[in-house]
Formats: C-alpha cells, sequence, structure tokens
C-alpha cells in the first residue's frame, strides 16, 4: 500500500506509490518550475495551490482547494513574465522600477475585469468568479471548475463537426452572454472551440478572459492569439478593436463547427484572401447562413457585422426566413400537407414528396441559392400549380380604386388652382363682420434621439483613469478636466459627459472629469523635518507658499521651524492662499580667541653702560683700533 495523501495534481486524498498518484498520475518527484507558485502553498489562509495548469503572457492558472468549503477551483495568478519576476521558492514577486507603473496599470486592469465579470456572473454563462485578492505583491481570481469538456474536444468527439440544427440550438444563450459582457464593457478577444466548454447540457462555457495586451500583438505582453479566430485588428496595437473583434471570432468558431475546417488565419488572408465560403464546403449549410457568417468574416472591421446582437438577428433571421420559404413551398404543392408534427420548440412538416421541414432547415432536395423572391423561381415553375379563377368583382375591384383614388386628386388640384386664381382672398357680404381668426402654429418638436455611434460607453465612474486610458486608448479619446471632490481619492473618474451602455462616435473624445481628491488636505508635519524635503512635499500637494529664515536655538539648523497657520486647519487647495514656512537659523556665537595686544616692543630697562663706545671715523681695519 502507498501513502495517502493529498495529490498536487487533482487536489484529492489519494494514494501514492512511490511519489506517483494512482488516479492522475502526478509525480511529486518532478522539479516545479520556479516560477511558478510551489504546490502546497496556501493563500490567503484558503486556498491550496497545486499544479499549474497553463500560463500567458498576463500570468499562470492553478488547479487549487478551497479547503473552506472543501472543493477544487481554479486559481489565476497575475504574473507578467516581461515585467516582474519571483525568487526561487519564494511566493513574492518582485518588480524592477523601471516596469513598476506598467505593472500596476496591468494589475488594476486585471482585477476590474475580474470584477466586472463577477456582477454578473448570474446574467451569463461563464465560469463564475468566486474570489478577488491582493497578496504577495500581486493580484488573484478565483473561478469555478467547469463541469464539462472544451468545445474543440466535444467536437472530435462528434464527427469534426455539427449540424446548424445541432448548433443553433446552442448558440442563443452564448451569444445572450456576450451580448451582455459588450453592454458592460468587456471584451474577450479570445473566443475559440479552446476558450469555449460544452457542459453534460449542452450548454456553451466561456472561459479564459485576459487583459487587452495578452490578446493583442506588438504589446509590452507577450500576446497570446488564437491563429484562425483572431480578428485581423488584433495583430496590431495601433488598430481599433470592439464588438466587431469578437464577431470575427464567434464567426470564425461557427465556420469551424459547420464545415469541420478551421478558416485561415486573418495574417493571411491579409496577403492573399482565398477563404472559401462555409456552403461550398458543406452543401447542408445554407446560402444565407453562410452569407452571414462571411460577413462576420469581413477583414475590414467598418464592413464586418459590428455588435453580437446584430449577428444573432441575422441569424436566426435566416433560419425564420427558411420556416417560411418552407411553409411557402408546402401551400404551393398540389397535394396538401400530410401531416404536422412537433419536436421540441422546432415544428417539422412532411410533404407529399417526403421531404421533412423545420423552422431551421430546408428540406434535402432544395438547390435553389437561398432565393425567396416570388413564384417566378423555377423551384415553384416544376410545381403543377395553377391560380384559381378570380371572381367578377375581384377583377374589376383594383380598376376601381385607383379610378377612386385619380378623381380625389384631380378634385384636389382643381381646388387649389381655384384658390390661387382667387388670390386666396374670400367675398365677404358687406354686412358680414369679418372674424378675427387665431392661426395658432404647432410647435416643432424635436425627438431627442441620439444617432447609434460605433461603441458602447464603458462605466468609467471610480475608476482610475490611467487604468481606463491605457485599457480604452485604442478606440476611445478622452477629453479631461480636473476637479477637486471630496467623495474620489485623486486619480479616479468622478464624471463622464455619455453614459454607460450608451452608444457613442468614438472618433469623438468623450468629456470626463478627473478627480484632484479633496480641496482641504491636511498639511504634513513639519517637526525634524528639513525645509528642502518639506517644500517638495508642498509642491506635490499643490500648496503656495514662501520661505522665511529665523534664529531659532531650539531647532536644527534648516529644518522647518513653524509654519504661518496652525498645523492642525486645512488649507484650501482650491483657494490658493500662501502660506509662510519659516526654518531655523542658528545663532550667531562669539567664539574668537582673545585678541593679541599690537606688536609693540615690551618695556626695557636702560642698557648698563660700562664703558663708553669709542667713536672713530678710522677704517674697520685700522689697526690702532682694539679688537
Amino acid at each position: 500500500m502507498g501513502e495517502r495523501k493529498l495529490c498536487y495534481g487533482c487536489m484529492m486524498q489519494t494514494e501514492y506509490v512511490d511519489g506517483v498518484c494512482h488516479r492522475c498520475g502526478y509525480n511529486e518527484n518532478v522539479p516545479i518550475n520556479e516560477i511558478f507558485l510551489q504546490p502546497g502553498t496556501e493563500l490567503k489562509n484558503r486556498y491550496i495551490i497545486g499544479t499549474a495548469l497553463s500560463m500567458n503572457g498576463e500570468g499562470i492558472t492553478y488547479i487549487a482547494l478551497d479547503h473552506s468549503l472543501g472543493c477544487r477551483v481554479l486559481l489565476r495568478e497575475y504574473m507578467p513574465l516581461n515585467l516582474c519576476s519571483r525568487s526561487a521558492g519564494s511566493p513574492v514577486i518582485y518588480v524592477d522600477s523601471p516596469n513598476l507603473p506598467k505593472y500596476k496599470v496591468l494589475m488594476e486592469e486585471f482585477s476590474e475585469l475580474n470584477k466586472s465579470v463577477a456582477q454578473i456572473r448570474e446574467q451569463i454563462q461563464i465560469y463564475q468568479v468566486i474570489d478577488i485578492f491582493s497578496e504577495n505583491n500581486t493580484a488573484y481570481a478565483v473561478y469555478e471548475c467547469v463541469d464539462g469538456m472544451r468545445f474543440v474536444d466535444f467536437l472530435n468527439e462528434n464527427a469534426g463537426e455539427l449540424s446548424w440544427g445541432q448548433l443553433s440550438s446552442m448558440l442563443p444563450s452564448f451569444l445572450n452572454t456576450l451580448s451582455i459582457l459588450h453592454s458592460n464593457g468587456v471584451l474577450h478577444r479570445a473566443i475559440s472551440p479552446e476558450t469555449i466548454y460544452v457542459t453534460k447540457k449542452c450548454e456553451l462555457i466561456l472561459t479564459d478572459f485576459s487583459v487587452s495586451a495578452v490578446r493583442t500583438a506588438d504589446t509590452e505582453l507577450d500576446c497570446e492569439i488564437f491563429g484562425g479566430y483572431a480578428a485581423p485588428e488584433q495583430y496590431s496595437a495601433s488598430n481599433r478593436q470592439g464588438t466587431w473583434t469578437d464577431v470575427y471570432a464567434v464567426c470564425a468558431v461557427l465556420y469551424r463547427v459547420l464545415t469541420g475546417s478551421m478558416p485561415t488565419s486573418a495574417i493571411s488572408r491579409m496577403e492573399n484572401d482565398n477563404l472559401i465560403a462555409p456552403c461550398l464546403l458543406n452543401p447542408n449549410i445554407s446560402r444565407g447562413v453562410s452569407d452571414v457568417i462571411m460577413r462576420g468574416l469581413n477583414l475590414v472591421s467598418a464592413d464586418r457585422i459590428q455588435t453580437i446582437s446584430e449577428l444573432a438577428s441575422q441569424l436566426f433571421d435566416e433560419k425564420r426566413q427558411a420556416h417560411l420559404n418552407a411553409n411557402r413551398k408546402k401551400t404551393s404543392r398540389s397535394t396538401a400537407v400530410q401531416n404536422t408534427q412537433s419536436y421540441g420548440r422546432n415544428e417539422y412538416y412532411n410533404d407529399d414528396g417526403g421531404n421533412q421541414y423545420n423552422e431551421y432547415n430546408q428540406p434535402e432536395e432544395y438547390t435553389d441559392d437561398y432565393s425567396y423572391d416570388g413564384y417566378g423561381n423555377e423551384s415553384y415553375q416544376r410545381n403543377t400549380y395553377s391560380e384559381p379563377q378570380s371572381s367578377a368583382i375581384d377583377r374589376v375591384k383594383v380598376p376601381l380604386i385607383i379610378g377612386m383614388l385619380l378623381l380625389v386628386i384631380l378634385l384636389i388640384g382643381l381646388y387649389f388652382i381655384f384658390l390661387k386664381d382667387s388670390g386666396g382672398s374670400e367675398t365677404l357680404d358687406s354686412n358680414t363682420k369679418p372674424t378675427t381668426a387665431t392661426v395658432t402654429t404647432p410647435e416643432k418638436t424635436t425627438e431627442d434621439t441620439t444617432p447609434e455611434g460605433d461603441g458602447i460607453m464603458p462605466g468609467l465612474i471610480g475608476k482610475t483613469y490611467e487604468t481606463q486610458l491605457e485599457r480604452y486608448s485604442s478606440w476611445m479619446k478622452f477629453k479631461v478636466e480636473e476637479v477637486f471632490n471630496d467623495e474620489y481619492p485623486a486619480g479616479q473618474i468622478v464624471w463622464q459627459e455619455i453614459a454607460e451602455g450608451e452608444y457613442f462616435d468614438t472618433s469623438v473624445a468623450v468629456k470626463i472629469q478627473v478627480s484632484k481628491g479633496p480641496s482641504k488636505v491636511n498639511l504634513p508635519d513639519y517637526v525634524n523635518v528639513y525645509v528642502g524635503d518639506y517644500t517638495k512635499l508642498l509642491d506635490e500637494m499643490g500648496v503656495v507658499y514662501k520661505l522665511e529664515a529665523e534664529t531659532r536655538s531650539d531647532c536644527a539648523a534648516n529644518t522647518v521651524s513653524r509654519l504661518s497657520i496652525d498645523l492642525d486647519s486645512k488649507y484650501d487647495l482650491e483657494a490658493r492662499n500662501e502660506i509662510t514656512v519659516y526654518y531655523a537659523v542658528a545663532p550667531v556665537v562669539t567664539t574668537e580667541a582673545p585678541t593679541e595686544p599690537p606688536q609693540t616692543s615690551p618695556p626695557t630697562e636702560p642698557p648698563v653702560i660700562t664703558d663708553p663706545p669709542i667713536v672713530t671715523d678710522a677704517p674697520i681695519d685700522d689697526p690702532n683700533i682694539p679688537m
């Protein structure tokens, strides 16, 4: 018997034989890459980390155990390897100073993205966000484990493709999920059979949300782009992205599911666009559905279907048109429909030829190019259909109506000609007093309608301006006004010109107000602070001041000694009144050495002369002079 303990591969209590889990094959003897959190690491006193499942330029996803609930979860760690690192054996992430601003901006985008998804999790089909927290100098998001399989694996188990009838039953809730995400300012940018899961109920679940930089080429992060499904604008950071970017990916997935072939990548198509229409690869795909998919795969974003709701409308309008066409063909046949049956939500009709119709599918023998333009169509000419003979009333009804309309028009014309000839005046009887008519001019009513723009305004209030600028700068411009605000800290957006969820023209700058913080602030303490350091603090706060030196023996030289206002009172940044900052100068202390008296010769006693000097004019070498 092996040792029974928690396996970090499947996060279940299991038996180990020679360090290998018999359940999932995890081998605890294999060393772990030092950039990963070590298995067994505990976060937030709640989550035990297992093995790393995947990673991209934004971060790393681990299998984990939520021991407070006793269930497995997925834990996503923000760790952009281009901007940070981790020492071996330590969970703490280190960021070099030059990368710190970008690291913080992207980390806030990571947190806000997951918060936005968490706020609408009950309305949409995604893997649910359970928790968001900060630790180890980074941020983490926790998701439920998805109970299902990847769409790509599901397709492989179903002969590589699905029929339109099968796929159309899965699409409505999935497209509704995307539409709600877009309305909340969230773009996915990585929709593919690898990021979509299929549940046991055949519901499509969207997974793998990431910051925009990791889904776009030529950014500061290593990009993760799914070839064949990524829109052309994702191959350059200078291109504008929007809801139409996800439309491209959804249509690429439809192409893959219905044809069994992945569409040519957008980067290849930009050099040579030879993408074959789905209906040419699979004759069972209607021409209408095929055309909708190709419109969604247009390389020019402006010519592409712009929104998910527009895509859904066109796809399911095609279904309704197919149903109407089936009804037309059914009623045009000489033999009435023999049987009508119901299956689920779809109605099926059997005609006399053995063909079956429903509101989604066309009959197998249908070979027309999806045209429904009247009864001159060749497929209708083949039918032995003869119009019933019209009655006498039917034959004269239309000419009679036309004649009456012409008579009314003629009478109106004669009336206006008469008014013109009479000068527009009436002849009044001399005994008749003219009445004064009050002419009421109806007020012109202007419908307060805003033309639909090419973007949906996200919610900006309460969010950091720098983060939103980084997030939306590729397709949105801002006109910023800085204002003092007591409710929002400095740097946060307090007002936006266009309300959240409204359409707007992305070529026109949106006016916003960004908080400068409260107008009345406390001044920093100055005790034992050098005047140079203190004035730097005041400059950063926007305080207006002047300096004045004063002799102080109780303060160190060049330190702030006092202010012209009480430190406990608040300074009004908006009023910008000048204050005086006093700094200490040491008092002059006399420390000179005693001055020496003038250099005069000290009084001396007169010399004692024993013999008077001999004065002579004789040469110095005179021998008579005694030596």
